[in-house]
């Protein structure tokens, strides 16, 4: 039997997470020799559900526009400081209302080369431009694995095609190990 968690106890997670990623100082001025006093979120979903037709690059379903408004009932009050999504219209759609809400700007990042090599670009660029701070990416269900792998070195189970709501959030301490939480969101997907 699957289990959903309650999009409230979702919100306790992230939110004290989210909190966690500013820095305490009250000095406005950082020194670039010091290391980052916070932990960088990377909050993770895959696009939410997208249409039959549409050809390689189709739009959401009414179902995927209200995971999409999930997403930013999930993440809407959790610092969110950068967007990052592919060039695919489903996965910029999934991220455009709480790119809207928090006046972030969704950075689009091509698959140009394969999952891998783009799961190295993009955390590589989450972790040199965005210590510290709380970064929403929206990718797809062959490439979220190798990103996770990537910004952690942490491995998840595949991702099917028919599931839309996982969210999984990955903390990267200054020093230590990096954690994964995972959990759910939105409308439970349907998986066969």
């Amino acid at each position: 039997m699957r289990t959903t968690t309650p999009r409230l106890l979702l919100l306790a997670c992230l939110l004290p997470l989210a909190a966690c990623t500013g820095a305490h100082s009250t000095s406005s001025r950082v020194e670039p020799s010091s290391p980052p006093s916070a932990s960088t979120v990377v909050v993770l979903v895959r696009h939410a559900e997208k249409a039959t037709e549409g050809g390689d690059d189709p739009a959401l379903t009414p179902a995927g526009q209200q995971r999409a408004e999930a997403l930013l009932q999930v993440a809407g009050n959790a610092g969110v400081s950068a967007i990052y999504a592919t060039q695919y219209r489903r996965t910029r759609d999934t991220a455009q209302p709480l790119a809207d809400q928090v006046g972030v700007p969704v950075t689009v990042r091509e698959i140009k080369t394969g999952a891998q090599a783009h799961a190295s670009e993009v955390a590589r660029e989450i972790l040199s431009q965005h210590q510290g701070r709380t970064v929403l990416v929206v990718e797809h269900s062959n490439t979220l694995p190798s990103l996770i792998e990537a910004l952690a070195g942490l491995r998840i189970q595949p991702i099917p095609d028919t599931e839309y709501d996982r969210l999984m959030v990955v903390v990267i301490p200054p020093s230590g190990p990096a954690r994964l939480i995972q959990s759910r969101y939105g409308v439970p997907s349907v998986i066969p």
